[in-house]
């Protein structure tokens, strides 16, 4: 008893098993695949792990709450791990020989999902250079966005911007007016100007009210061009909030996600041409991480189990075979019995209406030469009813 508790196999080594889709029973007795299965279930182990470090990562850049993150990392994780018993427990050798055809399939299919995977693990790997790379992309795209908006208003800016010129290019010259019939009106008064006199000469009062006229103008003309100044400046302040709300919406957008996080991803592999070596280095390791469990049993030789399951299989299949056939035969049989009962049946029924019959036959006869005995076809008819639908 002490023996066979020695030999009974733990419950890790049932569960690498497990994984390996292999039968705990049969195997109990082929003592050199036990390990070679147990490899297999810790390729299909590793495999479920990895794939679901790389969904947590992938989830974790897209929701914030830890526990969705970790329930779908499981989840995807052992779809994952599904996938690879499927496409283990379908490798099957025909003859001793290996069906290329779905083998190719199924590395396809295995390296598809290896390439998927390693995009997270390598984020993952490369997260500080990849963090300082998505800065400068978001400033990069900041300052393209504003180009843009710049280059959407320019005209109707420039349109603006002209017309408040010209608004101060007009003041600017009445100022200018006003100032010379200012000073011009000083220098009379002072004895500087083309009269000599000092104080207010007739002439110093004629400049002193071109002077008055000149300023009264500046004034009006202020009043009158205030209100479209303001309401062009408004018309600017109105474009520049704009602006800066569909800036600020824009910068919403310039998040970390995952997209952000593949095109920073992206921009360094090419800007880096070692890196981008690195990079493909890494994912081929990653993917074939995914693929070993499949190049694992692709490469173990068939051994005793293999023999063994082909055995039982061949069994069970002649068995329902011979299962099939001895219910045919049962079945023809019983066909057979039936017919040869129903036919003694029925002669033994004949034989007792024969008389009957033969009567009813002669007052059928009777009754067709009273009515016309012309339509035999009628008689026939009505003898075959007579006969074959009669009761006893």
């Amino acid at each position: 008893m002490n023996q066979q508790q020695q030999q009974q196999p733990d419950g890790f080594s049932k569960f690498l098993w497990w994984l390996a889709t292999a039968d705990p029973d049969i195997l109990q007795d082929c003592k050199a695949d036990k390990e070679r299965y147990r490899i297999v279930g810790i390729a299909v182990l590793v495999t479920g792990l990895f794939a679901t470090l790389a969904w947590g990562y992938f989830f974790s850049t897209v929701v914030k709450d830890d526990l969705a993150v970790i329930g779908l990392a499981l989840f995807f994780g052992f779809a994952i791990l599904s996938i690879d018993r499927s496409l283990i427990a379908a490798m099957h050798r025909n003859g001793g020989k290996l069906q290329l055809l779905p083998v190719a399939f199924r590395l396809v299919l295995a390296v598809t999902i290896g390439l998927f995977i390693s995009q997270p693990v390598v984020l993952m790997l490369f997260r500080k250079d990849i963090n300082a790379q998505m800065v400068l992309d978001r400033q990069t795209k900041l300052e393209h966005f504003r180009r843009e908006q710049t280059e959407l208003n320019a005209v109707r800016t420039k349109e603006l911007k002209q017309q408040l010129a010209g608004y101060q290019q007009q003041l600017q010259q009445k100022e200018e007016q006003v100032k010379d019939y200012k000073d011009g009106y000083i220098r009379e008064t002072d004895g500087t100007g083309g009269s000599g006199k000092i104080g207010e000469s007739s002439i110093a009062r004629v400049k002193k009210g071109e002077y008055l006229k000149a300023e009264e103008e500046l004034r009006k003309l202020r009043r009158e061009m205030e209100p479209m100044r303001l309401e062009k400046e408004a018309q600017l302040t109105v474009m520049r909030g704009e602006d800066s709300l569909k800036e600020a919406a824009y910068t919403a957008t310039l998040t970390d996600g995952f997209l952000s996080q593949v095109e920073a991803l992206h921009t360094l592999t090419e800007e880096h041409p070692p890196l981008q070596q690195r990079y493909r280095l890494i994912v081929f390791i990653i993917t074939l991480i995914e693929v070993m469990p499949l190049l694992t049993k692709l490469l173990m030789p068939k051994g005793e189990y293999d023999e063994k399951l082909a055995a039982i299989t061949a069994n069970s299949i002649q068995t329902t075979q011979l299962a099939s056939e001895k219910q045919r035969e049962l079945q023809v049989h019983y066909h057979d019995g039936a017919v040869a009962a129903d036919k003694e049946v029925m002669d033994h029924i004949f034989e007792l209406t024969e008389t009957q019959r033969r009567k009813e036959s002669e007052q059928l006869v009777k009754e067709w030469e009273a009515t016309d005995g012309r339509r035999f076809r009628n008689l026939w008819a009505s003898a075959r009813r007579l006969l074959l639908l009669h009761k006893v």
